[in-house]
Parts: structure tokens; sequence; C-alpha cells
């Protein structure tokens, strides 16, 4: 039997953490078959989980969103979003009303 490839690009630890335009072109350029990306983080401790507080800023996931949803839409893969930030409860998550435009074609 022949060794099938499966191919994923995880752009950034935490979904709002950034990561640069140009790293993200490169791995894009690989032909990834999927785009998988974490959105929480056990990482900032407890006073996020405890606050319901967001540990990324909404600006942040916005951002990185945009640009994966983006890229995975311009060459039909799918998107995988892991957890809900690093928030405690689930009237904290996910994001209230965020909204990520995407291309209309897909």
């Amino acid at each position: 039997m022949t060794p099938r490839e499966f191919r994923v690009l995880s752009p950034t630890a935490i979904l709002g953490y950034g990561f640069p335009e140009k790293s993200f072109a490169r791995g894009m350029a690989s032909e990834p078959h999927v785009i998988a990306v974490d959105a929480g983080s056990t990482d900032p401790g407890p006073f996020y989980l405890g606050a319901g507080k967001s540990f990324t800023s909404r600006a942040a996931v916005k951002r990185d969103l945009a640009l994966i949803l983006r890229a995975a839409a311009a060459v039909s893969i799918p998107c995988i979003v892991g957890s809900a930030d690093v928030y405690g409860a689930q009237q904290h998550a996910p994001l209230p009303g965020l909204r990520v435009p995407v291309p209309e074609d897909r």
C-alpha cells in the first residue's frame, strides 16, 4: 500500500495571537488539505476562565479568522477552529456577534 499524505496548516497556536501573512502564504503554497487552528488555551491561567474575558482581542481574532477563512475558501478546503477562546462558561462563548466577511462565491 502506498502511504498517503494529508497536509494540515496551523497558522497560529491560538486564534487572535496573530501570524505573519508572508508565513501564512508560504504555508498555503504547500497546498494544505485543511487549515486548523485552536481558539483557546489554558496558558493565560485561570483569570480569563473565571472572568469570562478573552485573552486575545476581538480585532485580532477577526483579523486572523478573516485571513484563514478567505484562504480556505479560495482553494475550497475546510477550516477547523477548535474550542471557543479561553472563556469559562457557555454564556461567554463564542465571541457574540462576531462577523467575518468571506468571498460571496463560496
